[in-house]
């Protein structure tokens, strides 16, 4: 009965505290409060007093169907990619376009190794991009190379919250169910590249077969990373929880950028929840 009391104080407390937010998403110890009293005095106390669970709400943009398994043909005629018509981005002078670029390099050796990019790799990353390279290739060689090698060779175990992560993502997003204790043999580095190439294998059979298809996912991607993860974004565009509104710049928007903007979400998230115990 003491332990019914405490948990009744705590939760009219911190239920006071938390008037105005919304009811989007709920935060970790409400959901820990419902389930000691549920624990305690049953289902209809938990709901009593902390309230029930919140109803997942229905996203604005559906999601696509997603296959148990994603295995690349050795038909290469029936991998033959949809083209999609030139952006305002492609229409842009050579000079700004650089700049864009540029700046997805830093990004992108930022969140991939947790370092600056030295000015003889932007040089040579840029180039790359000039002369018709894409920026999938360039993150495939960033995490190919030796120096990813030795990071992934390092002990830094994956934290709790970045396992739930790995697996909530998987999960949703991939359709694939691992785990935990697999999960937990890799390093960060490992589980960072892992879940992010098959993401892009997966992105990779939406571009055969229908683009709209890579569209819905990567909106409902994103607004879901905004929704729960978005102090590890450091970007207005990153942080909006609409998933309207990511559809509709995915449509706008070259593939390369849209592919490169889902390996920075999910590396700056996963690099995030490492430093949460």
């Amino acid at each position: 009965m003491k332990k019914l009391i405490f948990l009744l104080s705590l939760c009219l407390c911190l239920n006071a505290m938390a008037q105005g937010q919304g009811p989007v998403s709920e935060p970790a110890w409400k959901t820990k409060i419902r389930d000691l009293i549920t624990q305690v005095a049953g289902a209809e106390w938990g709901n009593k007093l902390v309230g029930s669970a919140p109803v997942p709400q229905e996203s604005e943009v559906p999601m696509p169907e997603i296959p148990a398994q994603v295995k690349k043909s050795t038909d290469v005629g029936s991998y033959t990619k949809q083209l999609k018509a030139p952006t305002e981005f492609d229409k842009l002078p050579n000079e700004r376009k650089r700049q864009f670029d540029y700046k997805f390099i830093e990004e992108l050796f930022l969140v991939t190794r947790k370092t600056d990019a030295k000015d003889e790799d932007l040089s040579n990353w840029l180039n790359t991009l000039d002369q018709g390279g894409s920026r999938e290739g360039i993150y495939q060689a960033l995490v190919l190379d030796e120096v990813y090698n030795g990071l992934e060779s390092m002990q830094e175990k994956p934290t709790d919250r970045l396992l739930d992560f790995s697996l909530q993502f998987s999960q949703k997003y991939l359709n694939q169910t691992f785990n935990k204790d697999s999960l937990n043999q890799l390093n960060l580095y490992s589980l960072k590249r892992i879940l992010t190439e098959k993401g892009l294998d997966l992105i990779e059979l939406y571009e055969v077969k229908d683009l709209d298809l890579f569209y819905r996912w990567y909106a409902n991607f994103s607004a879901d990373i905004a929704r729960d993860h978005g102090a590890f974004l450091k970007s207005t565009v990153r942080n909006d929880t609409s998933a309207k509104y990511h559809y509709e710049w995915a449509k706008s928007m070259p593939i390369q950028h849209i592919k490169s903007e889902f390996i920075i979400k999910i590396h700056s998230v996963m690099n995030g929840l490492q430093l949460l115990q």
